[in-house]
């Protein structure tokens, strides 16, 4: 569980060499989104080729860290960490008992957690923007509402045995001929994120 404090946001940049072909980074590798054209890429073993997905550069194998992801107005998305170790060829499997933990909104309408089963979230709104705090040691993943930086709420907490390097993912899901084409982003970190989480919700 975070302790109350008063910290600014990590500043991470996407890795070009770990998106699928059909995503698009710019402004520095803070913005990706799902384009309608195939780019072309080499095929390493670190490039996801079925799921659009893309890893930030920096990975964690020990210590407290928050960073936050504006989803804006998209209608399906998914952000979370991912262990270093998983193939990123053929389709995802999305849960903890493969090394992904995320959370997500589908359809515009469900919010929900990627356990096993899955698990609908309460979410009041719609937040454009999502805080991660991961406590490694600890075995903690903790989502916010970020929209009111010194107002965050919590969405839903893992708890897991974390082992190896984790690394921030995001999941732009399909473009749906454009309407899901919204980018998401890595922003700038802009002032102090006050962590006072309630009681996590845990899987």
């Amino acid at each position: 569980m975070p302790p109350s404090q008063r910290s600014p946001p990590e500043s991470l940049k996407l890795d070009p060499a770990t998106a699928h072909p059909l995503l698009e980074l710019s402004k520095g590798n803070t913005v990706v989104q799902c384009g309608l054209l195939a780019q072309r890429r080499a095929s390493q073993p670190e490039r996801f080729d079925y799921s659009t997905c893309v890893l930030a550069s920096r990975g964690f194998s020990w210590g407290r860290h928050y960073w936050e992801v504006v989803v804006g107005n998209k209608s399906d998305w998914r952000l979370g960490v991912i262990k270093g170790t998983v193939s990123r060829k053929g389709k995802l499997s999305k849960s903890p008992e493969n090394g992904v933990w995320l959370i997500g909104l589908k359809e515009g309408r469900v919010y929900e957690a990627f356990g096993c089963p899955r698990v609908p979230l309460p979410v009041a709104g719609h937040p454009h923007r999502i805080g991660v705090y991961l406590h490694y040691e600890h075995g903690e993943l903790t989502f916010f509402d970020a929209d009111r930086p010194d107002d965050l709420r919590l969405l839903y907490t893992f708890q897991a045995d974390f082992q190896g390097k984790l690394y921030p993912i995001l999941d732009t899901c399909w473009h749906e001929r454009g309407s899901n084409a919204l980018p998401m982003v890595l922003p700038l970190p802009s002032g102090p994120a006050h962590l006072t989480p309630p009681q996590p919700i845990k899987l």
